[in-house]
């Protein structure tokens, strides 16, 4: 019972680790080069600092929506190319305290939650990557501590080939028993197709024994 749990915690693990690690490789694959990562419109970021605390605690993980600049509105939290020189240009995550229209380019003023001054450099529309619809501070400290290899390998990677050990053991069986299966079903045709030739042969050696007696009898 116990390993049949087990079993289970394991592969529900594994469903999830492999479906966030396809999300990332998809991510990074279909990205263009200086851009984002972005899966259908949505990346994932951790937040490194406590600047929009207490709404997203640092090593937070969020999800970012694209969305246009026209459908951004003050009070939302978005993700941004920063243009602060001392961020060269990284991804911000930061609230909209205000917006206003320069030279038809949608211009945003931020400001982290916890700074008690709005962000010294506006947001363009351009350097938009998009509203923060998700974040939680578990995911993002287990996705930390994952990327640590003394807690990857043995909490993750070990679980996964055992299981793809046992995985590949079962299927093993599984395919011998198949076989064996499919073995007995043609010696049982091949038997059952032999007891109906000798069916046969008896019908006609009778017919022909009677077919003899009839002869004799009419001579």
């Amino acid at each position: 019972m116990f390993v049949k749990i087990l079993r289970t915690i394991i592969n529900i693990l594994s469903v999830i680790m492999i479906v966030f690690a396809l999300f990332v490789l998809l991510s990074v694959v279909m990205t263009k080069p200086g851009q984002a990562p972005s899966v259908l419109g949505y990346s994932s970021f951790r937040v490194l600092s406590g600047s929009m605390e207490p709404t997203i605690r640092t090593d937070s993980m969020i999800i970012v929506k694209k969305v246009p600049a026209s459908q951004v509105a003050v009070g939302d939290v978005i993700s941004f190319y920063s243009s602060d020189p001392a961020l060269g240009g990284s991804v911000n995550t930061h609230r909209v305290v205000a917006a206003e229209t320069l030279n038809g380019i949608l211009v945003f003023q931020t400001k982290g939650d916890a700074n008690v001054k709005p962000d010294e450099y506006p947001v363009s529309g351009h350097d938009l990557i998009g509203v923060v619809v998700f974040s939680s501070y578990f995911m993002g400290r287990l996705v930390h501590l994952l990327s640590n290899p003394l807690v990857f390998i043995p909490v993750i990677m070990v679980p996964l080939l055992a299981l793809l050990a046992l995985n590949m053991v079962k299927t093993v069986k599984l395919a011998k028993l198949a076989a064996k299966e499919e073995e007995e079903k043609q010696i049982l045709e091949i038997k059952e197709e032999l007891e109906r030739r000798a069916r046969e042969r008896a019908a006609d050696n009778e017919a022909d024994d009677g077919s003899d007696a009839e002869n004799e009898a009419n001579e």
